[in-house]
């Protein structure tokens, strides 16, 4: 049944914000991701889409519920029931880890349900189980990527969910792997551009700020394990 509260996906956005960040993640051909921090992206793409559909709102500081209506998409659905059951109000960047840990494989069982990715299981060395989740329709990506060629490269004005798209680019560090043509501070300043953009609520907006700064930290802890473990 088609959402009757928000916007529902049709022809130009028939995928979720965290479905259209999986894909521009994931290797279209190995089928996986080297982005330790698309957990936090996802956490924080779930609260922007469920922001957009008019589902959640930031006050004082806190994640709210302010219409618990289900969306008809099963990974923001139940990342909203878990907002709306939680004991109490949490600021945004509470939520970040929890849901984006609990929305990744469930996006990518929905993207491969929607025939967008196949799902290859395998095990190395006959002992490990793993799985490659490869492209299957390059469609959906291709337009994604062009939203998103349009609104950064060639400089028209976005959608909200196109700018909330590129804010959650730019929060994440993947200007090189969206954008791996284009002139790098040209691309970074139209990024920032969109990132403080009228696409959505001031406290929004700062709630993406705040995943920026976990995605910085998370970044940072692990550069700096790393160094001390070589």
């Amino acid at each position: 049944m088609a959402d009757a509260r928000g916007p529902a996906p049709d022809v130009e956005h028939e995928l979720t914000l965290p479905e259209e960040l999986v894909l521009l993640a994931y290797d279209d051909e190995k089928g996986h991701t080297w982005n330790g921090s698309l957990d936090t992206g996802l956490g924080g793409a779930v609260m922007l889409d469920l922001s957009l559909r008019g589902r959640v709102e930031v006050r004082e500081k806190d994640l709210v519920v302010v219409d618990p209506a289900p969306t008809g998409e099963p990974v923001l659905d139940a990342a909203l029931a878990e907002v709306a059951g939680a004991r109490r109000p949490k600021p945004p960047k509470s939520w970040l880890g929890g849901l984006g840990r609990a929305a990744r494989p469930a996006t990518l069982d929905r993207l491969v349900e929607r025939g967008v990715l196949a799902r290859d299981e395998r095990k190395a060395l006959g002992l490990f189980s793993y799985t490659r989740y490869p492209e299957a329709d390059g469609g959906p990506e291709q337009r994604v990527r062009q939203r998103l060629h349009d609104a950064v490269v060639v400089g028209t004005t976005p959608d909200a969910r196109t700018a909330a798209l590129a804010s959650l680019v730019k929060a994440l560090g993947m200007r090189r792997e969206v954008f791996p043509d284009a002139d790098r501070r040209a691309t970074d300043r139209r990024l920032a551009e969109l990132a403080e953009g009228a696409w959505a609520s001031d406290a929004v907006k700062k709630a993406v700020d705040e995943m920026a700064l976990v995605v910085m930290m998370v970044t940072t802890s692990a550069v700096a394990t790393g160094a001390a473990s070589s």
